[in-house]
C-alpha cells in the first residue's frame, strides 16, 4: 500500500519542481466550477483570505485535516475565508461528490485540473496554500499536523484583520 501511495503521489509530481508559487508571489490564476457547478476563481476570490488544500479520497493525512478545515470554515468564514479543496482524485468527479456528502464537508471541492495541480506545484498530498486577499500566497504547508493547523489558523486570523 505505501508503495501504491507514494507512486501515486511521485505522479503528482510536475516536471518543474520549482513551479510552486513563492511567499508574498500571486497565486497562480484558476478557473473552474465546485463539484456543486459554482464557478471558482482566483479573481473571484480577491478580497478574501483562501485555503486552498490539494487533497485526495484516497489519502489519509487528506481525510485527517478535513474535520479541521471545516471547523476553520465554519469559525471564520462570515469573516471573510474560504477554504477550497481542490481534489486530485483521478476517480472522476462522482466519488469525490459522495465523498464529500458522506462526510458533511461544508466548504466548496474542486475537481483540480492536471494544469492547476502543475501550476501549485503539487508533489505530494496533503498541500495547502494560505492566500491573502490581495491574492498573494502568503504560507504553503505540507502534510498537516495539529501544529500545522494552528500555524494556519493563526495565520488566518492575522489576516483577516489586514485591510
Amino acid at each position: 500500500m505505501t508503495l501504491v501511495v507514494t507512486a501515486l503521489l511521485l505522479s503528482l509530481a510536475p516536471l518543474d519542481s520549482d513551479a510552486a508559487p513563492r511567499r508574498n508571489q500571486p497565486a497562480p490564476a484558476f478557473k473552474t466550477f465546485s463539484i456543486k457547478g459554482q464557478p471558482i476563481s482566483t479573481e473571484g476570490l480577491k478580497g478574501s483570505v483562501v485555503l486552498l488544500d490539494f487533497w485526495a479520497t484516497w489519502c489519509p493525512p487528506c481525510r485527517e485535516s478535513i474535520p479541521h478545515l471545516a471547523e476553520l470554515h465554519r469559525k471564520y468564514g462570515k469573516q471573510g475565508l474560504v477554504v477550497v479543496g481542490m481534489s486530485v482524485d483521478e476517480g472522476g468527479e462522482r466519488t469525490v461528490k459522495e465523498y464529500a456528502e458522506r462526510n458533511a464537508i461544508p466548504y466548496q471541492i474542486v475537481m483540480a485540473s492536471g494544469k492547476i495541480s502543475s501550476d501549485y506545484g503539487v508533489r505530494a498530498l496533503p498541500v495547502l496554500y494560505v492566500i491573502d486577499k490581495n491574492g498573494l500566497v502568503r504560507e504553503q504547508v505540507m502534510g498537516f499536523s495539529d501544529q500545522a493547523g494552528k500555524v494556519i489558523e493563526n495565520l488566518i486570523k492575522k489576516l483577516l484583520n489586514e485591510k
